[in-house]
């Protein structure tokens, strides 16, 4: 893990988006999990980070259930036993009991239409043990609902470290990759609803609390 600051470390060697340590209060906590396809990569970035066993990670927290953030929750689960949280709008499409909107759609530029394809057809799934509401949360953390990337997409605060984790909703690069540096808010051919994303991304901007630090999704 690259140290960003003191309890926050952000995994390296990546491409296709960000997955974050934070560590708060003795506990471990990772903030999206990554796509499969770099799974190896994660692991290797966790073991130097003291996680390598089962109960060295606590918690997996999404910021929204699309592949490329919730594509090893369910991996990261079995191997540290730790639970998976979502928000409640988006644990139903993610543990499998509904069927997930249709992403793919024209016009779109083809490399996005490709990509939402195959989204569509290989969505994350993953059992989630605890869901998010609007508002204060466990660990230092407060959950704003921003619904528009997914149902579910939220921001999550850390309060003790003015820390935003950002999801989707607040980018510093652009999807699908995290290497190109752009900041913009949530981008129209990977979201359900972007208008109401970005209204909810603003509301939310316009009451920002005391922030020190963005971890951006892709960027």
């Amino acid at each position: 893990m690259q140290r960003v600051r003191d309890g926050l470390g952000l995994a390296r060697a990546r491409i296709v988006s960000n997955v974050w340590l934070l560590e708060h209060g003795g506990r471990r906590l990772l903030v999206d999990s990554g796509h499969p396809v770099e799974r190896l990569a994660l692991r290797a970035h966790l073991w130097r980070a003291g996680v390598r066993r089962p109960g060295d990670l606590d918690a997996v927290l999404l910021t929204h259930r699309h592949s490329d953030h919730a594509g090893n929750a369910a991996w990261l689960r079995r191997t540290f036993g730790c639970a998976v949280v979502c928000h409640v709008a988006d644990a139903d499409v993610l543990s499998g009991a509904s069927a997930p909107p249709r992403m793919a759609r024209w016009p779109a530029w083809p490399i996005d239409y490709v990509l939402c394809r195959i989204e569509d057809r290989f969505p994350a799934r993953c059992p989630v043990d605890d869901t998010f509401g609007d508002g204060p949360w466990r660990h230092g953390l407060r959950v704003a609902h921003v619904p528009g990337h997914t149902a579910g997409s939220v921001l999550l605060h850390h309060e003790p470290t003015g820390t935003l984790f950002s999801g989707d909703a607040i980018l510093s690069g652009v999807p699908p990759v995290r290497l190109v540096e752009r900041p913009s808010l949530a981008k129209a051919a990977y979201s359900a609803d972007v208008a109401g994303c970005h209204a909810a991304t603003r509301e939310f901007l316009a009451d920002l609390p005391p922030t020190r630090t963005l971890c951006a999704g892709h960027g």
